[in-house]
């Protein structure tokens, strides 16, 4: 019940310029979310998967991550997905105080502008962990909040068609915002089944955009 009544104030209550949980289109659009990279290995992988549809994205990236594979930073922008912020470090936001969340993301934000050259004006918290406090901070500093509508729950490591069959039970829905993540083999092969089934069903996979 909590969960329901934070998710209602989140999604209802607060204006999608300070915190976006999906994204209203008049077109047919969904928007694939990716957190936790760039992963050598995987992320690549990626890219041409979404390369092979022509699709775009959004990477939720870590810092840390971001200086150590640059050339994962730049290969993402020149093909045109969104790169947006998922902290410096990814520490548990529910545990630490609200200079040190100030800190991850500035950082964040500097390492992916100093490798592209691009300011980046989307955050995601790690675990999707919010407050009030940080919520204001973000509005303070010109970066939207960005959550999901639907989460694949790739994180729990499932074989790939037990992800696919959620899917299916529950279809994904116009301006839906969907999770995954690029630190995983499995993302890719579940992307293969469900992407071009969407695009079947006359979707548009679209990157991130304010």
């Amino acid at each position: 019940m909590i969960q329901q009544l934070k998710y209602f104030i989140r999604s209802k209550l607060l204006p999608n310029k300070l915190f976006l949980i999906d994204k209203k289109s008049h077109a047919k659009s969904i928007y694939l979310t990716f957190d936790d990279g760039p992963v050598p290995g995987v992320t690549d992988k990626l890219l041409t998967l979404l390369d092979k549809y022509d699709v775009k994205v959004t990477f939720f990236v870590i810092g840390s991550c971001a200086q150590k594979h640059p050339e994962l930073i730049v290969k993402i922008n020149e093909s045109g997905h969104t790169l947006a912020n998922h902290s410096y470090t990814h520490p548990p936001f529910h545990k630490i105080s609200l200079a040190q969340k100030v800190r991850e993301i500035i950082n964040t934000n500097l390492a992916i502008e100093n490798i592209i050259n691009k300011k980046c004006d989307m955050f995601r918290a790690p675990q999707g962990r919010w407050d009030f406090k940080l919520l204001m901070k973000l509005f303070s500093l010109k970066i939207t909040a960005v959550h999901w509508s639907r989460d694949s729950m790739d994180f729990l490591k499932e074989e790939p068609e037990k992800i696919i069959k959620r899917f299916e039970i529950k279809p994904v829905s116009p301006g839906d915002i969907i999770l995954f993540h690029d630190d995983d083999q499995r993302c890719i092969e579940v992307l293969d089944t469900l992407i071009p089934k969407w695009l079947s069903q006359g979707f548009k996979l679209e990157a991130l955009k304010l």
